[in-house]
């Protein structure tokens, strides 16, 4: 984002008195300041003056690799639409107006659970239970045919699609031990109905990787963690319109990651949240209901998430 840009999409909001002073100070200092919980607004100008100080001052930059997520004012950006994409070169694809329905956030179920472990449209070709080295328990291999263009493939060829059952996320270790599941998997109980694991490839070549796992606390709380590597995808930078939800922020990890937090109240009046957090062909993201914020940074502090962004599968 250029300086007129980033000052007109700015100019809306009332900062909080001494937050740039507060900002630049630690910047100099070479930290990366935390943001609490605040209303909209307030989070949301405190995350893009912190990054406009260290993208110019270029003292505590978050890592390259990954996209991030910028808010701007949902009249005056909608007006400067297509004149901002021009002067930026950035796809439709990087705008995210998306608004929340109040639909509650609920966990999978047994039949979920057997629709997904059905597999694709295709043929079954070979279905073998796992070890305890490999962790997973079960898996199944399919032939299919893409019936649209999607990870490199073209419309109607055929790839191998291998699907995996395991008790809990962490199982799949074998398959991507990048992320650290034990602190949450301490504090919460896994739900067998909704890990997942699934591979696409064509021959020997690994396309798309994806899994992820939902937990069940205290007091109605649940929540899932989703990972994807997709070989044929490069996540850019994403900008997103204020006010689609009731709280957002940008939430540096205790790595050095920048997640995009989201929260909204449901039409039950449950709390709903989502994060989110791309870079490279790699997305991560956790959506769940009624966990209170300062929960959902100790969860994202504990994942070790930049090193689940550095994923390569050729490595």
């Amino acid at each position: 984002m250029n300086q007129e840009t980033y000052r007109r999409a700015m100019e809306n909001f009332e900062p909080d008195p001494g937050l740039r002073a507060r900002v630049s100070a630690a910047v100099e200092a070479g930290v990366r300041p935390r943001r609490p919980a605040r209303p909209v607004r307030t989070a949301l100008l405190a995350a893009a003056v912190c990054a406009a100080l260290v993208g110019t001052a270029g003292a505590v930059g978050l890592a390259a690799r990954q996209a991030h997520v910028t808010y701007l004012d949902r009249e005056r950006f909608q007006k400067e639409y297509g004149e901002y994409l021009e002067e930026n070169g950035c796809s439709p694809d990087n705008y995210n107006d998306a608004t929340y329905t109040g639909r509650d956030f609920v966990i999978n179920d047994v039949d979920w659970w057997e629709n997904w472990w059905r597999g694709p449209a295709g043929e079954l070709l070979e279905e073998t239970p796992g070890t305890a080295e490999d962790g997973w328990t079960a898996r199944r291999v399919f032939e299919s045919d893409v019936s649209a263009a999607s990870f490199g493939l073209r419309r109607g060829q055929r790839y191998l699609e291998t699907r995996y059952k395991a008790e809990r996320a962490s199982d799949y270790h074998a398959l991507f031990d990048r992320w650290d599941l034990s602190w949450v998997e301490e504090r919460y109980t896994a739900n067998p109905y909704g890990s997942f694991a699934r591979t696409i490839a064509d021959g020997d070549r690994l396309l798309f990787l994806g899994m992820g796992g939902e937990y069940l606390g205290e007091g109605g709380a649940s929540f899932n963690l989703t990972y994807s590597w997709d070989g044929s995808y490069t996540y850019e930078d994403e900008y997103r319109a204020v006010g689609n939800k009731q709280f957002a922020e940008l939430y540096a990890t205790a790595d050095g990651m920048e997640a995009a937090i989201e929260m909204d109240t449901s039409e039950t009046g449950k709390s709903v949240f989502w994060v989110s957090l791309k870079g490279g062909h790699s997305a991560f993201s956790m959506h769940g209901t009624q966990i209170e914020l300062e929960e959902i940074h100790a969860i994202l502090d504990s994942l070790n998430l930049s090193q689940v962004l550095d994923y390569d599968p050729s490595k």
